[in-house]
């Protein structure tokens, strides 16, 4: 049985409570912010293909653990960005796939069978693929204590979540960057 993502989610923010978490637009930001709305949580919206890129640049300002959480749709429209992550060297980016093996936002179609916790690894990243709750947690863990920017891929069973996290882009960011600015 897949993991849960909504569990996987909140071992995130267990595991490291100060990251900011940047969510794919959709499933992952409606998972997120029904787990825990916080000020790091950096939801966003039309942007599928961008989540993983958001992340570096993110990770390039400041030395917090910065945690991508982007799906199997989001992924393969920029599964490119596997290199850049690599050529960065940020190490304090981990880049989580969920894959539910459908573009859950718009409208369910399949997605495309990609193994990327091997395109990671072509690319030059660690890499795990989880299929439990349980390896998921673990493989988080030994991914944000890494010194080294690290991919996890956790196939998770398709969800469509009630919670909703706000849509206003402006507050979203500003909300982040304060988070991020507070002495």
């Amino acid at each position: 049985m897949p993991a849960d993502q909504a569990a996987c989610t909140a071992a995130v923010l267990e595991e490291t409570p100060d990251a900011v978490v940047i969510s794919n637009l959709g499933v992952a930001s409606y998972v997120l912010s029904g787990v825990a709305d916080r000020s790091r949580n950096f939801y966003l919206w039309g942007s599928m293909g961008s989540t993983t890129a958001t992340g570096i640049g993110v990770a390039y300002g400041t030395d917090e653990q910065v945690t991508v959480l982007d799906g199997d749709g989001s992924l393969t429209m920029s599964l490119g960005v596997l290199a850049t992550v690599a050529n960065a060297d940020v190490p304090n980016l981990t880049v989580v796939c969920f894959d539910n093996g459908t573009y859950g936002t718009t409208g369910g179609q399949p997605t495309p069978s990609i193994e990327f916790a091997a395109a990671a690894e072509a690319c030059g990243l660690p890499a795990n693929s989880v299929e439990t709750t349980n390896g998921f947690t673990e493989a988080y863990s030994a991914a944000s204590n890494r010194e080294t920017a690290s991919v996890i891929e956790c196939d998770v069973t398709p969800v469509d979540p009630d919670s909703r996290p706000m849509f206003d882009f402006s507050h979203i960011t500003r909300r982040v960057r304060d988070a991020l600015t507070e002495e």
